[in-house]
């Protein structure tokens, strides 16, 4: 039995509510309420057969995606930065749309995929880019963008989830290493300017999740790269 407090019948911290127990450190959420992100990452040969598949847990969502919600949230206006380091007010009230379903070789915008991050490493949720993107193409050092599907959400038990998911190609003639994922949101309609600069743009891209894998993905010639988010809310 645990007791605090100069008297030792002063306070039995055995009888107090678990909530008043939580430790923020442990996976637990005082209000019960849980938010979740992975990535499963698949590689296939040419042949469709998968060479290897696993899953890990998502750091994702990063300021630049809070800094939209506040400022949709709060109808009014709030700043970010831009894929180009641009410092951007963006008007939560004047509407518009936020895509990330980039079709087939856009590499502009959805999920990305870079090399210049160092595996393992822990990423800044202040990230605006990707350190060193991988074109898309078919020549040396690039590889072939598909397009970016969402799954509609769905409902089992207490959990609610969605997946994003896109593939890519490599047929560069030699074996690529991705250290680094990226969603860009294609946001238009909005009333968006940049710092002191109006008029106002009519359109913008920018970084609203940034991953950094365990490990190196090294994607053979020939091979294809499937990267899934699962995003998940348990209530």
């Amino acid at each position: 039995m645990a007791l605090i407090g100069p008297n030792k019948d002063e306070l039995d911290l055995s009888q107090l509510p678990k909530d008043v127990l939580y430790d923020p450190k442990k996976d637990d959420d005082l209000s019960g309420v849980q938010i979740r992100a992975t990535i499963t990452f698949k590689i296939t040969d040419a042949n469709g057969t998968v060479v290897k598949e696993w899953t890990e847990p998502a750091h994702s969502l990063n300021n630049n995606f809070v800094s939209i919600i506040y400022a949709l949230w709060n109808a009014g206006t709030f700043g970010m930065i831009d894929i180009s380091g641009n410092g951007i007010v963006i008007n939560g009230a004047s509407g518009g749309t936020m895509a990330i379903t980039a079709p087939s070789g856009n590499a502009s915008y959805g999920i990305l995929i870079g090399s210049g991050a160092t595996a393992g490493s822990t990423p800044s949720p202040s990230a605006y880019k990707l350190v060193a993107q991988i074109p898309a193409g078919t020549s040396s050092g690039q590889i072939e963008y598909g397009a970016v599907t969402i799954n509609s959400p769905t409902l089992s038990g207490q959990t609610t989830s969605f997946t994003i998911s896109r593939s890519f190609i490599n047929v560069s003639g030699a074996t690529l290493s991705v250290t680094e994922i990226g969603i860009v949101a294609y946001m238009t309609g909005f009333n968006m300017e940049i710092s002191g600069q109006p008029p106002p743009l009519s359109s913008d891209y920018f970084l609203i999740s940034y991953d950094i894998p365990s490990a190196a993905i090294s994607v053979q010639n020939g091979q294809t790269l499937t990267i899934t988010y699962t995003f998940s809310v348990t209530t």
